[in-house]
Protein backbone atom coordinates (compact mmCIF):
# COMPACT_ATOMS: atom_id res chain seq x y z
CA UNK A 1 0.00 0.00 0.00
CA UNK A 2 1.35 3.40 -0.94
CA UNK A 3 0.89 6.38 1.43
CA UNK A 4 -1.18 9.30 0.18
CA UNK A 5 1.75 11.63 0.88
CA UNK A 6 5.46 10.92 0.96
CA UNK A 7 6.00 13.64 3.63
CA UNK A 8 7.10 12.50 7.10
CA UNK A 9 4.25 13.39 9.53
CA UNK A 10 6.08 12.32 12.70
CA UNK A 11 6.53 15.01 15.31
CA UNK A 12 9.30 15.09 17.92
CA UNK A 13 8.35 14.50 21.55
CA UNK A 14 7.70 17.68 23.46
CA UNK A 15 8.96 18.46 26.95
CA UNK A 16 5.62 17.52 28.54
CA UNK A 17 5.61 14.04 26.95
CA UNK A 18 7.16 11.46 29.27
CA UNK A 19 7.49 8.33 27.18
CA UNK A 20 8.49 6.17 30.16
CA UNK A 21 5.31 7.17 32.02
CA UNK A 22 3.16 6.74 28.93
CA UNK A 23 4.43 3.21 28.27
CA UNK A 24 4.19 1.99 31.87
CA UNK A 25 1.68 -0.22 33.65
CA UNK A 26 -0.33 2.10 35.94
CA UNK A 27 -2.29 1.30 39.09
CA UNK A 28 -3.72 3.47 41.85
CA UNK A 29 -2.87 2.90 45.50
CA UNK A 30 -3.79 4.60 48.77
CA UNK A 31 -1.10 5.98 51.07
CA UNK A 32 -1.25 4.44 54.55
CA UNK A 33 -0.93 6.44 57.77
CA UNK A 34 2.77 5.54 58.01
CA UNK A 35 3.38 6.89 54.47
CA UNK A 36 3.72 3.48 52.86
CA UNK A 37 1.98 1.95 49.87
CA UNK A 38 1.45 -1.69 48.97
CA UNK A 39 2.18 -2.67 45.39
CA UNK A 40 3.06 -5.97 43.77
CA UNK A 41 3.25 -7.81 47.14
CA UNK A 42 5.82 -5.31 48.41
CA UNK A 43 5.69 -2.36 50.76
CA UNK A 44 7.18 0.94 49.58
CA UNK A 45 8.13 3.71 52.02
CA UNK A 46 7.78 7.28 50.81
CA UNK A 47 10.90 9.33 51.51
CA UNK A 48 10.56 11.84 54.37
CA UNK A 49 11.61 14.72 52.11
CA UNK A 50 8.81 13.86 49.67
CA UNK A 51 6.03 14.00 52.29
CA UNK A 52 3.64 16.90 51.79
CA UNK A 53 0.24 18.06 53.01
CA UNK A 54 -2.66 15.86 51.97
CA UNK A 55 -0.52 12.83 51.19
CA UNK A 56 -1.68 10.61 54.06
CA UNK A 57 -4.71 8.64 52.87
CA UNK A 58 -4.49 10.08 49.36
CA UNK A 59 -4.55 8.12 46.12
CA UNK A 60 -1.25 7.94 44.25
CA UNK A 61 -0.43 6.73 40.76
CA UNK A 62 2.03 3.82 40.76
CA UNK A 63 3.82 3.25 37.45
CA UNK A 64 5.73 0.05 36.75
CA UNK A 65 8.15 1.04 33.99
CA UNK A 66 9.24 -1.23 31.16
CA UNK A 67 12.64 -1.77 32.84
CA UNK A 68 11.01 -2.88 36.14
CA UNK A 69 11.45 0.38 38.05
CA UNK A 70 8.60 1.79 40.14
CA UNK A 71 7.59 5.46 39.99
CA UNK A 72 5.00 6.93 42.37
CA UNK A 73 3.23 10.14 41.42
CA UNK A 74 1.08 12.31 43.67
CA UNK A 75 -0.79 15.08 41.88
CA UNK A 76 1.83 16.59 39.54
CA UNK A 77 5.10 15.38 41.06
CA UNK A 78 6.96 12.13 41.54
CA UNK A 79 7.78 10.90 45.04
CA UNK A 80 10.98 9.16 46.06
CA UNK A 81 10.21 5.69 47.44
CA UNK A 82 12.21 2.74 48.69
CA UNK A 83 11.30 -0.87 49.38
CA UNK A 84 10.48 -1.35 53.01
CA UNK A 85 11.52 -4.76 54.26
CA UNK A 86 8.95 -6.07 56.74
CA UNK A 87 10.52 -7.09 60.00
CA UNK A 88 9.73 -10.64 61.03
CA UNK A 89 7.30 -10.85 63.88
CA UNK A 90 8.90 -12.43 66.89
CA UNK A 91 6.63 -14.29 69.21
CA UNK A 92 7.36 -13.06 72.69
CA UNK A 93 6.95 -15.76 75.28
CA UNK A 94 4.29 -14.95 77.81
CA UNK A 95 5.57 -14.86 81.34
CA UNK A 96 4.23 -17.66 83.46
CA UNK A 97 1.76 -16.47 86.04
CA UNK A 98 2.86 -17.27 89.51
CA UNK A 99 0.05 -18.32 91.74
CA UNK A 100 0.32 -18.30 95.43
CA UNK A 101 -0.50 -21.64 96.78
CA UNK A 102 -2.49 -21.42 99.97
CA UNK A 103 -3.37 -24.36 102.13
CA UNK A 104 -7.00 -23.39 102.54
CA UNK A 105 -8.96 -20.69 100.85
CA UNK A 106 -10.89 -18.40 103.14
CA UNK A 107 -14.42 -17.40 102.18
CA UNK A 108 -14.90 -13.83 101.09
CA UNK A 109 -16.12 -11.35 103.69
CA UNK A 110 -16.95 -8.44 101.42
CA UNK A 111 -20.63 -8.40 102.50
CA UNK A 112 -20.09 -9.27 106.14
CA UNK A 113 -21.69 -6.10 107.51
CA UNK A 114 -24.30 -5.75 104.83
CA UNK A 115 -27.77 -6.15 106.24
CA UNK A 116 -31.01 -5.28 104.53
CA UNK A 117 -33.70 -4.55 107.06
CA UNK A 118 -36.23 -3.65 104.41
CA UNK A 119 -39.60 -5.43 104.56
CA UNK A 120 -40.47 -8.04 102.00
CA UNK A 121 -42.55 -6.88 99.07
CA UNK A 122 -45.74 -8.51 100.31
CA UNK A 123 -45.26 -6.96 103.75
CA UNK A 124 -44.82 -3.50 102.21
CA UNK A 125 -47.94 -3.99 100.11
CA UNK A 126 -50.02 -4.98 103.16
CA UNK A 127 -48.77 -2.02 105.17
CA UNK A 128 -49.62 0.48 102.43
CA UNK A 129 -53.31 -0.34 102.51
CA UNK A 130 -53.56 -1.01 98.79
CA UNK A 131 -55.54 -3.96 97.59
CA UNK A 132 -53.72 -6.65 95.67
CA UNK A 133 -54.90 -7.31 92.14
CA UNK A 134 -57.53 -9.98 91.78
CA UNK A 135 -55.17 -12.20 89.84
CA UNK A 136 -53.06 -12.89 93.01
Amino acid sequence: MVPASADDAHRPLEKEHDLAAILSHVETRQVDNDYTIHFDSKIYQIDKKAICAGLRGAAVRVERRWNGDIAVRFQDRYLAVSICEPQPKQAQPKPAKERSVSASRQPSTWNKNFELNAPKLWQAAQGSGCKPPESW
